[in-house]
Protein backbone atom coordinates (compact mmCIF):
# COMPACT_ATOMS: atom_id res chain seq x y z
CA UNK A 1 0.00 0.00 0.00
CA UNK A 2 1.09 3.35 -0.72
CA UNK A 3 2.04 5.64 2.06
CA UNK A 4 -0.82 8.16 2.45
CA UNK A 5 -0.15 12.14 2.12
CA UNK A 6 0.76 13.88 5.00
CA UNK A 7 -3.26 14.49 5.23
CA UNK A 8 -3.48 10.81 6.62
CA UNK A 9 -1.24 10.80 9.59
CA UNK A 10 -2.20 7.53 12.71
CA UNK A 11 -4.40 9.54 14.46
CA UNK A 12 -4.20 7.96 18.39
CA UNK A 13 -5.46 10.12 20.46
CA UNK A 14 -8.94 9.72 22.18
CA UNK A 15 -11.77 11.62 24.11
CA UNK A 16 -9.75 12.71 27.07
CA UNK A 17 -6.94 14.48 25.94
CA UNK A 18 -4.65 11.29 25.16
CA UNK A 19 -1.41 12.00 23.14
CA UNK A 20 -1.42 12.26 19.40
CA UNK A 21 0.89 11.26 16.52
CA UNK A 22 1.10 14.27 14.53
CA UNK A 23 -1.44 16.87 13.59
CA UNK A 24 -4.89 16.61 13.08
CA UNK A 25 -6.42 16.86 9.89
CA UNK A 26 -8.65 14.52 8.38
CA UNK A 27 -9.21 10.10 8.39
CA UNK A 28 -10.02 7.66 5.44
CA UNK A 29 -12.57 5.64 7.96
CA UNK A 30 -15.52 6.79 10.30
CA UNK A 31 -18.22 4.59 12.16
CA UNK A 32 -20.37 5.19 15.05
CA UNK A 33 -20.81 3.45 18.00
CA UNK A 34 -22.94 3.22 20.69
CA UNK A 35 -22.41 2.46 24.47
CA UNK A 36 -23.71 1.77 28.23
CA UNK A 37 -22.58 2.47 31.30
CA UNK A 38 -24.97 2.38 34.86
CA UNK A 39 -25.52 5.81 37.07
CA UNK A 40 -25.37 4.92 40.81
CA UNK A 41 -29.18 5.07 41.17
CA UNK A 42 -29.43 2.16 38.38
CA UNK A 43 -30.10 4.40 35.67
CA UNK A 44 -29.15 2.80 32.54
CA UNK A 45 -27.09 5.54 30.63
CA UNK A 46 -26.57 5.18 26.73
CA UNK A 47 -23.61 7.65 24.29
CA UNK A 48 -23.45 7.47 20.71
CA UNK A 49 -19.65 8.73 19.59
CA UNK A 50 -18.38 9.29 16.21
CA UNK A 51 -14.98 7.41 15.68
CA UNK A 52 -11.88 7.52 12.80
CA UNK A 53 -8.95 5.71 11.60
CA UNK A 54 -6.31 6.10 8.71
CA UNK A 55 -6.35 2.39 9.19
CA UNK A 56 -9.87 0.63 8.62
CA UNK A 57 -13.40 0.81 9.58
CA UNK A 58 -13.10 -1.80 11.92
CA UNK A 59 -9.95 0.68 13.87
CA UNK A 60 -12.52 3.50 13.65
CA UNK A 61 -15.81 1.11 15.09
CA UNK A 62 -12.77 0.74 18.04
CA UNK A 63 -12.35 3.98 19.12
CA UNK A 64 -15.66 4.72 18.46
CA UNK A 65 -16.75 2.29 21.44
CA UNK A 66 -13.91 3.62 23.58
CA UNK A 67 -15.27 7.55 23.09
CA UNK A 68 -18.76 6.22 23.61
CA UNK A 69 -17.93 4.60 26.72
CA UNK A 70 -15.94 7.11 28.34
CA UNK A 71 -18.47 9.36 27.65
CA UNK A 72 -21.37 7.16 29.25
CA UNK A 73 -19.19 6.35 32.05
CA UNK A 74 -18.43 10.30 32.35
CA UNK A 75 -22.57 10.91 32.24
CA UNK A 76 -23.40 8.14 34.40
CA UNK A 77 -20.95 9.14 36.94
CA UNK A 78 -22.09 13.06 37.08
CA UNK A 79 -18.71 14.32 35.68
CA UNK A 80 -19.26 15.40 32.35
CA UNK A 81 -19.46 19.11 31.61
CA UNK A 82 -21.25 20.74 29.36
CA UNK A 83 -17.73 21.54 27.74
CA UNK A 84 -17.92 20.02 24.37
CA UNK A 85 -15.17 17.83 22.86
CA UNK A 86 -12.03 20.46 22.08
CA UNK A 87 -12.08 21.72 18.70
CA UNK A 88 -8.98 20.89 16.87
CA UNK A 89 -8.46 17.69 18.78
CA UNK A 90 -9.98 15.34 16.29
CA UNK A 91 -9.76 15.16 12.47
CA UNK A 92 -12.88 17.19 10.28
CA UNK A 93 -15.53 14.43 10.37
CA UNK A 94 -15.85 14.65 6.55
CA UNK A 95 -15.50 12.01 3.57
CA UNK A 96 -13.09 12.35 1.33
CA UNK A 97 -13.83 12.89 -1.84
CA UNK A 98 -10.03 12.87 -4.55
CA UNK A 99 -6.75 13.08 -3.34
CA UNK A 100 -4.24 15.43 -5.00
CA UNK A 101 -0.74 13.46 -4.25
CA UNK A 102 1.88 15.72 -5.99
CA UNK A 103 4.61 16.76 -4.40
CA UNK A 104 5.05 17.95 -0.33
CA UNK A 105 3.84 21.93 -1.63
CA UNK A 106 0.73 20.66 -4.08
CA UNK A 107 -0.72 17.84 -1.49
CA UNK A 108 -4.89 18.63 -1.24
CA UNK A 109 -7.26 16.85 -0.03
CA UNK A 110 -10.82 17.41 -1.16
CA UNK A 111 -13.84 16.54 1.22
CA UNK A 112 -17.85 16.96 1.71
CA UNK A 113 -18.22 19.48 4.57
CA UNK A 114 -21.17 18.96 7.52
CA UNK A 115 -23.66 21.00 5.00
CA UNK A 116 -22.71 18.99 1.84
CA UNK A 117 -20.50 21.36 0.09
CA UNK A 118 -17.31 20.38 -1.43
CA UNK A 119 -13.94 21.78 0.29
CA UNK A 120 -10.50 22.06 -1.12
CA UNK A 121 -7.96 21.26 1.94
CA UNK A 122 -4.66 22.42 0.79
CA UNK A 123 -1.25 21.82 2.72
CA UNK A 124 0.62 24.24 1.88
CA UNK A 125 -1.40 26.50 -0.49
CA UNK A 126 -2.53 29.42 1.20
CA UNK A 127 -6.31 30.68 0.35
CA UNK A 128 -7.17 33.80 2.99
CA UNK A 129 -11.01 34.03 3.67
CA UNK A 130 -11.81 37.79 3.90
CA UNK A 131 -15.63 39.17 4.86
CA UNK A 132 -16.28 42.22 3.49
CA UNK A 133 -17.00 44.89 5.39
CA UNK A 134 -19.80 46.66 4.21
CA UNK A 135 -21.58 45.58 1.17
CA UNK A 136 -21.61 47.79 -2.32
CA UNK A 137 -24.77 50.09 -2.09
CA UNK A 138 -25.30 49.24 -5.82
CA UNK A 139 -25.12 45.42 -5.01
CA UNK A 140 -23.07 44.70 -8.15
CA UNK A 141 -20.10 42.62 -8.77
CA UNK A 142 -16.13 43.67 -7.50
CA UNK A 143 -15.32 42.40 -10.85
CA UNK A 144 -16.75 45.35 -12.57
CA UNK A 145 -13.94 47.72 -10.48
CA UNK A 146 -11.62 46.06 -12.68
CA UNK A 147 -13.75 46.32 -15.99
CA UNK A 148 -11.27 48.20 -17.44
CA UNK A 149 -8.68 44.69 -17.48
CA UNK A 150 -11.26 42.83 -19.31
CA UNK A 151 -12.67 45.82 -21.95
CA UNK A 152 -15.60 46.67 -20.10
CA UNK A 153 -17.09 50.10 -20.60
CA UNK A 154 -16.30 52.42 -18.15
CA UNK A 155 -19.79 53.42 -17.33
CA UNK A 156 -19.79 49.36 -16.15
CA UNK A 157 -17.57 50.30 -14.04
CA UNK A 158 -18.27 50.02 -10.03
CA UNK A 159 -18.22 53.15 -8.76
CA UNK A 160 -17.33 52.66 -5.03
CA UNK A 161 -15.64 49.55 -2.62
CA UNK A 162 -14.86 49.20 1.13
CA UNK A 163 -11.01 49.56 0.92
CA UNK A 164 -10.26 45.46 1.24
CA UNK A 165 -8.87 44.74 -1.75
CA UNK A 166 -6.32 47.79 -1.65
CA UNK A 167 -5.33 46.34 1.61
CA UNK A 168 -5.04 43.20 0.50
CA UNK A 169 -2.92 44.48 -2.39
CA UNK A 170 -0.66 46.58 -0.10
CA UNK A 171 -0.39 42.94 1.84
CA UNK A 172 0.75 40.92 -0.98
CA UNK A 173 3.10 43.90 -2.11
CA UNK A 174 4.86 44.51 1.29
CA UNK A 175 5.52 40.52 1.70
CA UNK A 176 6.89 40.25 -2.01
CA UNK A 177 4.02 37.75 -3.02
CA UNK A 178 1.41 36.81 -6.10
CA UNK A 179 -2.05 35.77 -5.61
CA UNK A 180 -5.30 35.40 -6.95
CA UNK A 181 -8.13 37.50 -5.70
CA UNK A 182 -11.85 36.63 -5.60
CA UNK A 183 -15.36 37.70 -4.80
CA UNK A 184 -17.15 35.61 -2.63
CA UNK A 185 -20.87 36.36 -1.96
CA UNK A 186 -19.64 37.05 1.65
CA UNK A 187 -16.39 38.98 0.99
CA UNK A 188 -12.69 37.94 -0.51
CA UNK A 189 -10.82 35.08 -0.96
CA UNK A 190 -6.93 35.29 -1.57
CA UNK A 191 -5.09 32.44 -3.05
CA UNK A 192 -1.52 32.88 -3.06
CA UNK A 193 0.37 31.37 -5.71
CA UNK A 194 4.21 32.33 -4.95
CA UNK A 195 4.99 30.65 -1.92
CA UNK A 196 4.21 27.86 0.09
CA UNK A 197 3.07 27.87 3.82
CA UNK A 198 3.10 25.66 6.50
CA UNK A 199 -0.88 26.04 7.51
CA UNK A 200 -0.68 26.63 11.75
CA UNK A 201 2.49 28.30 11.89
CA UNK A 202 2.94 31.34 13.44
CA UNK A 203 4.28 33.22 9.98
CA UNK A 204 1.10 31.59 8.66
CA UNK A 205 -1.42 33.13 11.49
CA UNK A 206 0.65 36.24 11.26
CA UNK A 207 -0.03 36.42 7.40
CA UNK A 208 -4.00 35.35 7.42
CA UNK A 209 -4.44 37.88 10.65
CA UNK A 210 -2.53 41.06 8.28
CA UNK A 211 -4.82 40.28 5.65
CA UNK A 212 -7.84 40.35 7.79
CA UNK A 213 -8.91 36.94 7.46
CA UNK A 214 -12.12 35.70 9.68
CA UNK A 215 -10.64 34.62 12.87
CA UNK A 216 -12.53 31.40 12.75
CA UNK A 217 -10.90 30.62 9.67
CA UNK A 218 -7.81 31.49 10.81
CA UNK A 219 -8.29 29.69 14.33
CA UNK A 220 -9.58 26.64 12.13
CA UNK A 221 -6.26 26.59 9.76
CA UNK A 222 -4.02 26.53 13.01
CA UNK A 223 -6.13 23.67 14.53
CA UNK A 224 -6.35 21.69 11.61
CA UNK A 225 -3.09 22.32 10.09
CA UNK A 226 -4.80 22.72 6.49
CA UNK A 227 -5.70 25.92 4.14
CA UNK A 228 -9.61 25.58 3.26
CA UNK A 229 -11.71 26.64 0.33
CA UNK A 230 -15.09 25.64 -0.45
CA UNK A 231 -15.40 24.46 -3.88
CA UNK A 232 -19.47 24.62 -3.92
CA UNK A 233 -22.14 26.76 -3.17
CA UNK A 234 -24.16 26.65 0.12
CA UNK A 235 -27.05 24.75 -0.01
CA UNK A 236 -29.46 27.11 1.46
CA UNK A 237 -28.09 29.71 -1.24
CA UNK A 238 -29.46 27.35 -3.76
CA UNK A 239 -32.35 27.07 -1.37
CA UNK A 240 -31.97 23.76 -0.72
CA UNK A 241 -31.93 22.65 3.19
CA UNK A 242 -29.41 20.67 4.52
CA UNK A 243 -28.57 17.05 3.92
CA UNK A 244 -30.98 15.13 5.90
CA UNK A 245 -28.42 12.55 7.17
CA UNK A 246 -24.89 13.36 8.58
CA UNK A 247 -21.97 11.21 7.81
CA UNK A 248 -20.98 8.38 8.38
CA UNK A 249 -23.89 7.31 6.71
CA UNK A 250 -24.42 4.23 8.74
CA UNK A 251 -27.12 2.37 6.90
CA UNK A 252 -28.32 1.34 3.05
CA UNK A 253 -31.30 4.19 3.69
CA UNK A 254 -29.11 6.53 5.07
CA UNK A 255 -26.53 6.75 1.77
CA UNK A 256 -29.77 6.56 0.04
CA UNK A 257 -31.35 9.57 1.17
CA UNK A 258 -28.10 11.30 1.25
CA UNK A 259 -27.54 10.19 -2.63
CA UNK A 260 -30.97 12.07 -3.16
CA UNK A 261 -30.16 15.00 -2.08
CA UNK A 262 -26.82 15.47 -3.32
CA UNK A 263 -27.95 14.77 -6.90
CA UNK A 264 -30.34 17.48 -6.75
CA UNK A 265 -27.95 19.31 -4.76
CA UNK A 266 -25.79 18.88 -7.94
CA UNK A 267 -28.55 20.18 -10.21
CA UNK A 268 -29.44 23.37 -8.55
CA UNK A 269 -25.04 24.33 -8.07
CA UNK A 270 -24.99 24.43 -11.97
CA UNK A 271 -26.80 27.64 -11.92
CA UNK A 272 -24.27 29.32 -9.35
CA UNK A 273 -20.33 30.13 -8.71
CA UNK A 274 -19.16 29.73 -5.43
CA UNK A 275 -16.37 32.51 -5.97
CA UNK A 276 -15.31 34.76 -9.03
CA UNK A 277 -12.17 35.78 -10.06
CA UNK A 278 -11.37 39.43 -9.86
CA UNK A 279 -7.67 39.75 -10.58
CA UNK A 280 -3.99 38.50 -9.98
CA UNK A 281 -1.47 40.91 -7.70
CA UNK A 282 1.79 40.58 -6.97
CA UNK A 283 4.97 39.57 -9.03
CA UNK A 284 2.83 36.81 -10.70
CA UNK A 285 5.09 33.91 -9.43
CA UNK A 286 3.85 30.39 -9.19
CA UNK A 287 4.82 27.70 -6.80
CA UNK A 288 6.00 24.16 -8.03
CA UNK A 289 3.07 22.07 -7.76
CA UNK A 290 0.70 24.46 -7.49
CA UNK A 291 -0.89 25.15 -10.68
CA UNK A 292 -2.80 21.97 -11.30
CA UNK A 293 -4.15 23.15 -7.81
CA UNK A 294 -5.17 26.06 -9.06
CA UNK A 295 -6.79 25.27 -12.34
CA UNK A 296 -8.83 22.72 -10.38
CA UNK A 297 -9.87 24.99 -7.40
CA UNK A 298 -10.97 27.74 -10.90
CA UNK A 299 -12.82 24.91 -12.34
CA UNK A 300 -15.19 23.70 -9.58
CA UNK A 301 -16.08 26.82 -8.25
CA UNK A 302 -16.50 28.97 -11.61
CA UNK A 303 -14.87 31.76 -10.87
CA UNK A 304 -14.68 32.83 -14.62
CA UNK A 305 -17.90 32.73 -14.90
CA UNK A 306 -20.78 35.22 -14.82
CA UNK A 307 -23.21 33.18 -12.70
CA UNK A 308 -24.93 34.65 -9.67
CA UNK A 309 -22.42 33.67 -6.27
CA UNK A 310 -23.98 31.52 -3.52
Amino acid sequence: MNAPPRFFRAIKGTFGGEAKDGPVKLARYWTRATAEANSPRGKRISAVARGWSDESVAAARALALEIAQRVADRIAAGQLTKKRYPYGDRPLPEPVVREFQGDADGAAVVTRNAYGALVLNADRMMFVDVDRAEKASDGGSLRTMFAPLFGKPKDEQRQTDDGVIEKIGGVVQRHGLAARVYETKAGYRVLITSSPFAAGSPEAESLLTEFGSDPLYVRLCKLQTCFRARLTPKPWRCRMTDPPVTFPYETADDQQRFDRWQSDYDSRCASYATCAFVAAVGNGMVAPGFAPLIAYHDEETKSGSDLALA
